[in-house]
């Protein structure tokens, strides 16, 4: 197998394979598989292209990492939103958890 990269210099690599069950979230499966099938690539041979970057970098291949907040990044935005409303005057001030609790209540229904 030649395997070209981007200072355009070939690798002869003899292809010795082994099987690797990896876990995808499956509309990511999908939409790579469309990707990479776009480029004449097979999902396989994208993933061992990925490999062998990261091989020849030393690194993660790529420039960078998007991740979906975690749940603990968006309760620290949401509770810095309340410190800011807390700040400004605009927060809601309950005197107790059940006049709270009553308004969420009748926010479900529709009725506030």
């Amino acid at each position: 197998m030649k395997l070209w990269y981007n200072s355009g210099e070939v690798i002869n690599m003899k292809m010795s394979n082994t099987t690797y069950n990896v876990r995808i979230d499956k509309q990511v499966k999908e939409q790579a598989d469309i990707l990479y099938k776009s480029m004449g690539l097979s999902l396989s041979t994208a993933i061992n292209l990925f490999l062998r970057q990261s091989i020849i970098q030393g690194k993660l291949p790529i420039n960078e990492v998007i991740a979906e907040p975690s749940y603990t990044d968006i309760l620290l935005s949401e509770a810095a939103e309340i410190d800011e409303a807390i700040e400004n005057g605009t927060a809601k001030i309950y005197s107790n958890p059940y006049e709270m609790f009553e308004e969420w209540r009748h926010e479900d229904d529709g009725r506030v």
